[in-house]
């Protein structure tokens, strides 16, 4: 593997439900080993309904506003600075409760959960509004699936 820089202007853009992402590193740059994606949530936007992932490990850094992450027990509110750890197998989903846009980076190793990006912004492109179930069978192609509290 040789030396990697991006410019901005590299950076792919992929369109969400709601918001946007923005893949900074795919796993097609390191070699599988990671990837990282900022995640812009408008006001009030749901980021991910509360889900537990069987293939990767995510971790989040909140740049700016604030995101409510839920857990399998409660809802903690991460501001600006703070970061949050998810292993695999933890049930986690997260969303922007606030009035004003709220940016993570989101770390996933390995690689791979950025083609699930890349599917709904295929979806979002074509004028569909992907519901619940069709959510679920994507997630379900990279071992993520449903969770409740």
């Amino acid at each position: 593997m040789t030396l990697l820089i991006k410019s901005p202007a590299d950076v792919e853009r992929l369109r969400a439900v709601s918001g946007e992402y923005r893949v900074l590193l795919s796993g097609a740059d390191t070699g599988g080993r990671l990837a990282v994606v900022e995640q812009i949530l408008p006001p009030g936007a749901l980021g991910a309904a509360p889900h537990v992932h069987h293939g990767h490990e995510e971790d989040f850094m909140v740049t700016s506003g604030a995101i409510t992450f839920d857990t399998a027990t409660d809802a903690r509110v991460v501001a600006a600075g703070g970061v949050v750890s998810v292993p695999r197998g933890a049930a986690h989903g997260f969303r922007n409760d606030t009035s004003e846009v709220a940016r993570c980076i989101v770390t996933f190793t390995p690689a791979g959960y950025e083609d699930y990006f890349r599917l709904i912004d295929e979806l979002v492109r074509a004028g569909t509004s992907p519901d619940a179930d069709t959510l679920a069978r994507l997630r379900a192609r990279f071992a993520t699936e449903s969770a409740t509290r």
